[in-house]
């Protein structure tokens, strides 16, 4: 189980074979994943380092073979599609069969939930520790029971692998000083709640319970579903399988999906296939969850034994219903049965197939709610014993229980206190070694030779020390030869002190602890104490604990950190670290290579993540440090990694705790931490700063520290590389990175490979908070982690091509002269000086700030290009200089940008200087480094000018593209503006939803067909090079050279051409015309050179792409010139044609590749201007869309509501007053002057018309009589009338063009307001209301559709287009109907209220013969009736009779006849005392000038009609009655009315 492999480790033996179908596919999707094998020897910790270490970036797998440790690889960096099962190669020989619903893209071969449980099942459990305590984090969901494998194999409940996870939740209960809690989430008891599937159902139940765990606004993918990626497929091992999470209470915001933390639990696979789980879920669970498809009676009998064992049940209905004539109709019965049977609450039942999935969890969320207060409470321990139980195997067993029972011997006494336990048990620890430590030092530094009485003392007190029960029994358990064993034992020993001391891992930032902690690390320190103590006394003492190295290099190669530097009492324990390197070194192969890395971790920096994240290290995690030190692992590197850094191991050493803010203010702190970097900075080859995140307390420190440790070690021996490391974009990272460049004096700052600086994402994690919005920043951590770890590759990669390796052996004798170094404190800085650290962070700080500053002043020259552009063409248009200007404006831009960069690099010259003297810093300390500052500046000031370069290019290209394409984008606006207003029209007229993706496709349409001048793209790089030396042969085959070998060079090492000896003949040599003949041959070969660097200026003028043509002609310069030349009296060699021939090329090539370039960054930016205006166009297309959308549907909502009603309201209100004016002026002016000729019309024209109908329902009610008199009046006065036609359609445009003038004056007042719609129609509602009387209903403009604030010009534009449309409307609405009675019903009701109103007088009425009051209007006290009835006329009998009345009030009045109704009260009065019971009446007595011959003449003439009508016996009249004519009667009537015409 150790790590000095060079290999993968050696795969098992093959399985057994295969004896049903169904292991035949498990066995099947295994070998696919190439972990068949694996069944003998499963993937350990051992194995992880191996796997993480070669990842040097996210690589796609090729083949399913990859996809365990692509998901391993993933897991580790916590990227969130690490269980991506996706590769390149699906097909192949046992590819799985792929349903027809999946997406025909997918490249998954496999479902990834079996990915999940492959890897589970073929590694061991320290590793599926990791794996589970990983996946928490990314908020996966974790395995809980893992199916067998095989059918005569026993399924796993896992527990092991949950004993390290950690969770943080907020307890709502409390409100005192901590917040949140964190404990063990194996031994943390909360409610279970547990999911099973019944049947099919079409609803996906892990879909519904990914949106119950994330909530109704949260995304959460805790549990692979059908959404997911090859979620699709079928599975083949997880059928069975029971996936865990958890929901807790975030400890960063209020927002909690319940009320308290909850285990939810999710049954893969139909429940009555997996009757061990249900059994399981049934005890263990608080709630079970079924999601029941079918209701037949096998699944009623599971659902009522489920019920009758589980403690709380909530059934969601997924059947799907059925046709009536359906065989299966019978489903529905048995559901309803089966509700009977199971007495299950209304809440507890959900019906699901009517509801999406996000209202099914809605409904499953708040039901659970209703539960979960009053719900019992379980822990992963206690249902591992109910798995036991039930014959289910726990992956506990019984070489873990020894294990837990030797952690119990070793942990025995530590209930009582951990500070008695350390003082009691681990005694090596305390002050005693620390004093003893800091005497050796200070001897040391003070070249003592003989030690001081106080150190004899110290020294004979650790010799009294003998080994303690505690240590004695950890070190015998450490001594098995049982490495599975020993690494239960391990993880115990971590499971059980983390268990012990959760509380003191709570959220308490800045609190001290009183209890101080205690963990594995104590343990192992005190192990390396005693061999430490033992190593001082005599030799048979010792021999006794020759056994203690070899254990701790067993765990260093098993992959335990041991402490290399011990912090707490800054010592390095030289013994026992170069006794335990020794066996390494002994069991490792001979001349084994190293490297070192070493990362300097602050509070809160995170170191184990780090290096957790880039190597799978399983340094102790942040938060769970128990002790100040330094901890080193060997790592064994893979063969990929061994070729490139030229070693076989890396050595990683890992420091935290650097001032720490609990030991920030102790005596001595700050000397301790410069102590312990010093000496891990000093042995390493690149040491990784590693700065905690920005604005935390003693960031300051932190950089003094980093400093101090840089000048200590730059001139040292192995001369450490420095990388800084931050957590977000901090400034002290970059103050860190300049510092680091200047103190490299030994390269040029002008080389940008000088250091390669990262500023990368820490990885934190923590399981609650990080569910909010950990899939928006993970797959950029994990870019940034891989990013780091390729920077810190290149750099050892670097120091490979520089620098030898080091052996283990050297490195040990290193490792000695550097503790001796710091022990003896030989630097220039001593280790509690901070002067020079903090002129240094002053200067850099100083010089990061105007870096920014001027980095900003840039940014804003680079806005305003466009101004000077056009101020440049402006000028040059007024010189007269119409040519093109381009080249000129390039020219003047650059040379300005460079003086700005120039003029604001003297200033921040001037700064710095500034600086060091208001500091009163010692000028000549800095001046050092003033040589590298002046470096750094001018750097920069290149960088600068190199980068506004393609910036300058770039703005003088849109600008170009700018103006050619104003055409153009004036087109595209106008087919943009008829195209939207095409899509309003269609909108308004048929009232669609048109979506996003609608408009976006619309806009497309328009776009394509819009022109496009973009040039076609010119040839890549490697294109021009290939295509010049293909050229150059062609040219030189046909010369005759084809055997020539051709060279060409890179343009920027040439350096001219110059003829040499060895281009002459043999002939030309001679020494006396050797020295003519170069310089004839010279010039003119300069001359030639010079005419083709001219034709290629020439070509480049054009600013064309390369073309094979030019090269030819050039080449054919190039021979015409070699034809004269032969014409001299000398020969050329064949090589001087090939030679300038290629220098030719080689400078060609450079040209044309500039203008390749140029034209490239051109082309970039046209595109990037194109797509930059396609975007806006299309963001402003949708925008408008949506506003004026919006805004016409405010403006129809308008006009419906509230323009059209107060139209038809103008339209109407005053035209019935016109009509009612025209019909008073006519011949009916007398009939409605008074109520009282009214009525007497209104008699007179019922004798008339001698209808005993008529008088019959005059007689029951009058008033009903008078309206429907009166509507028939309007009726036939309106009809066939034009006059109403002329009247609406003048006051319809007076109404229309009021409202025009209103709408005028309010855009009048509006405009440069930014106004909602709702005030903008206000303000015309008032101005209308003003110009006339009008009143304007406005209660609806309340509505949220008015809070819109329109584009005012379009919208008051709409609103004057939807008046005229309704001016149209309401034409076209009075036009198409020509009876003029149907189409102003409204009007005819008006006219007949207002006409009654006019007539109606006082509606009271006789109490006797009900004859209706006379007098008109109201204010009369006293009734009084013209003309009263015969009592029969109203159904009035003679007394103890059958027979009508004919007795009218008046004769009553006069005689002695008597009355009783109910407002006697039973009593009988005389009629002549009736003003006792109606003093508001008066009736005269009857007199002989003044008889009621009317009514009268009418009872006579129906006497019989109305004793029918009232079932009576007709009346007795008398004699002279019937005598009574028409005439008489209609001359009474005047006579009572005292109408004289």
């Amino acid at each position: 189980m150790s790590l000095h492999r060079q290999r993968p480790p050696e795969k098992g033996i093959k399985t057994t074979e295969i004896v049903s179908e169904t292991d035949r596919d498990k066995q099947i999707l295994l070998q696919m994943l190439d972990l068949h094998r694996q069944k003998v020897t499963p993937t350990d910790l051992t194995s992880m380092l191996y796997i993480s270490s070669s990842c040097l970036e996210d690589e796609f797998p090729q083949n399913p073979t990859e996809l365990s440790n692509a998901f391993l690889r993933r897991l580790w960096l916590y990227h969130p599609q690490a269980r991506s099962s996706s590769c390149e190669i699906v097909a192949g020989a046992y590819a799985v069969a792929r349903p027809p619903e999946i997406n025909e893209n997918s490249q998954c071969a496999i479902n990834p939930l079996d990915l999940v449980a492959a890897v589970y099942m073929t590694t061991n459990s320290f590793l599926q520790q990791e794996i589970t305590y990983r996946m928490v984090h990314c908020n996966f969901a974790v395995p809980l029971y893992l199916p067998p494998v095989y059918p005569e194999k026993k399924g796993t409940f896992l527990l092991c692998p949950f004993r390290s996870v950690l969770g943080r939740w907020k307890l709502h209960s409390l409100e005192g000083s901590r917040s949140s809690i964190m404990k063990n989430m194996a031994s943390s008891r909360m409610p279970l709640l547990s999911a099973v599937r019944l049947g099919h159902c079409s609803i996906s139940k892990s879909r519904v319970l990914n949106s119950v765990l994330g909530g109704p606004h949260e995304s959460n993918k805790c549990f692979i579903n059908r959404d997911t990626d090859g979620g699709q497929l079928p599975r083949v091992l997880s059928d069975g399988l029971v996936e865990m999470s958890w929901n807790l209470s975030p400890v960063d915001h209020c927002n909690s999906n319940f009320p308290q933390p909850v285990l939810m639990a999710n049954l893969r696979g139909d429940a009555a296939d997996c009757d061990k789980q249900v059994s399981l879920l049934c005890y263990a669970s608080a709630v079970l969850i079924v999601f029941c498809g079918n209701f037949g009676m096998k699944e009623r009998k599971l659902l009522s034994s489920w019920r009758d064992n589980a403690s709380h049940m909530i059934l969601i209905d997924c059947s799907v219903a059925m046709e009536e004539d359906s065989e299966e109709n019978g489903n529905e019965k048995m559901k309803h049965l089966l509700m009977k049977d199971l007495e299950l609450p209304e809440e507890s039942i959900i019906n699901g197939p009517n509801d999406n999935e996000e209202t099914l969890a809605e409904k499953l969320r708040g039901a659970l709610n209703i539960l979960i207060p009053h719900l019992h409470t379980t822990n992963l321990v206690a249902t591992a014993g109910m798995a036991s139980d039930l014959n289910i195997k726990v992956d506990e067993d019984e070489i873990c229980r020894i294990a837990f029972s030797e952690v119990e011997e070793v942990l025995n006494g530590i209930e009582n206190g951990v500070s008695k336990f350390l003082e009691e048990q681990l005694p090596l620890q305390g002050t005693l070694w620390k004093r003893l430590c800091q005497l050796e030092k200070e001897e040391g530094r003070l070249k003592s030779q003989e030690p001081s009485g106080e150190m004899e003392g110290l020294i004979e007190e650790l010799m009294s020390y003998r080994l303690t029960a505690a240590m004695k029994n950890f070190i015998e358990a450490l001594s098995t030869y049982d490495m599975t064993k020993r690494a239960f034992f391990l993880s115990w020993m971590r499971v059980k002190m983390q268990v012990m001391q959760l509380d003191k891992l709570s959220d308490t930032e800045g609190e001290c602890q009183q209890e101080p902690c205690i963990g594995l690390e104590h343990f192992l320190r005190e192990m390396g104490l005693v061999y430490e103590r033992y190593f001082r006394g005599p030799n048979y003492e010792l021999y006794e604990m020759f056994r203690l190295p070899y254990l701790a290099a067993e765990l260093l190669l098993y992959g335990v950190p041991l402490e290399l530097f011990d912090g707490d009492a800054s010592v390095f324990p030289l013994n026992w670290v170069y006794s335990v390197l020794y066996e390494v070194y002994r069991q490792l192969p001979q001349y084994t290579r190293m490297r070192v890395l070493t990362t300097l971790g602050f509070h809160n920096s995170k170191n184990a993540e780090i290096l957790s994240a880039l190597f799978g290290a399983n340094f102790p995690k942040w938060g769970q440090r128990h002790i100040k030190g330094a901890f080193m692992l060997l790592l064994s590197l893979p063969d990929n990694i061994r070729m490139k850094l030229d070693c076989e191991f890396l050595m990683l050493i890992s420091t935290e705790v650097l001032n720490s803010p609990h030991a920030r203010h102790e005596e001595g702190s700050l000397v301790r931490d410069n102590e312990l970097a010093t000496f891990v900075s000093g042995l390493s080859d690149i040491t990784l700063v590693n700065l905690p995140q920005e604005g935390q307390a003693g960031t300051v420190n932190n950089l003094q520290l980093a400093v101090n440790v840089i000048l200590r070690t730059k001139d040292s021996e192995r001369r450490p590389n420095f990388q800084v490391v931050s957590e977000g974009p901090a400034k002290d990272a970059k103050i860190m990175s300049c510092i680091i460049d200047i103190l490299a004096q030994e390269k040029s700052l002008d080389n940008t490979e000088t250091v390669f600086q990262t500023e990368g994402r820490c990885i934190n994690h923590n399981l609650a908070g990080s569910r909010t919005n950990y899939y928006s920043e993970t797959a950029q951590i994990c870019s940034d982690a891989l990013g780091l770890k390729q920077s810190l590759l290149s750099v050892f990669h670097e120091k490979a091509t520089t620098c030898q390796p080091t052996c283990l052996g050297a490195f040990m004798e290193h490792m000695c002269n550097v503790w001796e170094s710091v022990k003896n404190q030989t630097f220039a800085v001593e280790f509690g000086d901070t002067y020079v650290a903090d002129a240094l962070i002053g200067l850099c700080t100083k010089l990061i700030e105007g870096e920014e500053q001027l980095v900003d002043i840039m940014d804003y020259w680079v806005q305003g290009l466009d101004t000077k552009i056009n101020e440049l063409k402006e000028s040059a248009l007024l010189n007269g200089d119409n040519s093109d200007t381009s080249e000129d404006i390039l020219r003047i831009l650059r040379e300005e940008a460079a003086m700005q960069i120039n003029s604001e690099s003297e200033k921040i010259k001037s700064s710095l200087w500034d600086h060091l003297r208001q500091e009163d810093i010692d000028l000549s300390l800095m001046e050092t480094y003033k040589t590298n500052v002046l470096k750094r500046v001018h750097f920069i000031q290149q960088q600068m000018t190199f980068d506004m370069n393609p910036k300058i290019e770039s703005a003088i290209v849109r600008h170009e593209l700018s103006a050619k394409m104003q055409v153009l984008l004036t087109a595209l606006e106008a087919a943009l503006e008829v195209k939207l207003h095409s899509l309003l029209e269609s909108t308004k007229c048929n009232d669609l939803l048109i979506d996003d993706k609608q408009l976006t496709e619309e806009f497309s349409k328009v776009w394509n067909d819009m022109p496009s001048n973009l040039e076609i793209m010119p040839l890549e790089t490697h294109e021009i090079h290939t295509r010049v030396v293909e050229q150059l042969k062609e040219n030189l085959n046909s010369r005759g050279l084809k055997k020539q070998r051709i060279k060409l060079k890179n343009a920027k090492h040439l350096r001219g051409f110059t003829v040499k000896n060895g281009h002459f003949a043999l002939r030309s040599k001679m020494k006396r015309t050797l020295k003519h003949n170069k310089e004839v041959a010279q010039r003119f070969t300069n001359n030639l050179i010079d005419d083709c660097d001219r034709r290629v200026s020439e070509k480049l003028r054009h600013k064309e792409g390369y073309s094979d043509s030019y090269m030819r002609e050039i080449l054919a310069i190039v021979d015409k010139g070699l034809e004269v030349l032969k014409l001299e009296p000398f020969t050329m060699k064949l090589k001087f044609e090939v030679d300038l021939k290629g220098y030719i090329s080689s400078k060609a090539i450079e040209s044309f590749q500039q203008m390749h370039d140029l034209l490239k960054r051109e082309r970039e930016t046209k595109e990037k201007f194109l797509n930059e205006m396609r975007e806006r166009h299309m963001l402003d297309f949708l925008y408008n869309f949506q506003k004026r959308d919006q805004c016409q549907k405010a403006v129809h909502t308008f006009i419906t509501l509230c323009l059209r009603p107060t139209a038809l309201d103008f339209i109407h209100s005053t035209l019935e007053r016109q009509i009612l004016d025209d019909m008073l002026a006519c011949d009916h002016t007398q009939v409605y002057t008074s109520p009282k000729n009214f009525h007497y019309h209104l008699l007179k024209d019922l004798l008339l018309d001698d209808s005993f109908e008529k008088f019959l329902e005059y007689l029951q009610s009058s008033e009903s009589f008078c309206r429907k008199r009166i509507e028939d009046i309007i009726v036939e006065r309106l009809s066939g009338s034009v006059m109403i036609e002329d009247r609406r359609e003048q006051r319809m445009q007076e109404i229309c063009q009021r409202m025009e003038r209103a709408i005028v004056r309010a855009s009048e007042e509006s405009s440069g307001d930014q106004s909602n719609a709702r005030l903008l129609l206000e303000r015309v509602c008032v101005i209308l209301e003003n110009l006339g009387n009008v009143i304007v209903p406005t209660d609806f403009l309340e509505e949220p559709l008015f809070e819109i604030i329109p584009q005012q010009e379009h919208f008051f534009n709409h609103l004057k287009e939807s008046v005229a449309e309704l001016s149209t409307s309401l034409a076209q609405d009075f036009s198409e109907n020509e009876d003029v009675i149907e189409v102003s019903q409204d009007l005819s009701n008006k006219l007949q209220k207002l006409l009654f109103d006019r007539i109606k007088g006082c509606d009271k009425q006789c109490p006797f013969c009900k004859a209706p009051c006379d007098l008109g209007g109201t204010e009369h006290t006293v009734h009084e009736a013209l003309v009263h009835r015969p009592k029969g006329l109203v159904c009035y009998t003679v007394a103890d009779s059958t027979t009508l009345s004919h007795v009218t009030c008046s004769a009553d009045m006069a005689g002695e006849n008597q009355f009783q109704n109910r407002h006697t009260g039973g009593q009988t009065l005389p009629y002549k005392n009736y003003q006792f019971i109606y003093p508001d009446w008066n009736i005269s007595p009857e007199r002989p000038e003044k008889d009621e011959t009317y009514w009268k003449y009418v009872l006579k003439r129906y006497n019989t009609r109305f004793a029918q009508v009232y079932q009576c016996e007709p009346a007795l009249l008398p004699e002279d009655w019937k005598k009574i004519t028409q005439e008489d009667a209609l001359r009474n009537l005047k006579e009572a009315f005292y109408i004289t015409v």
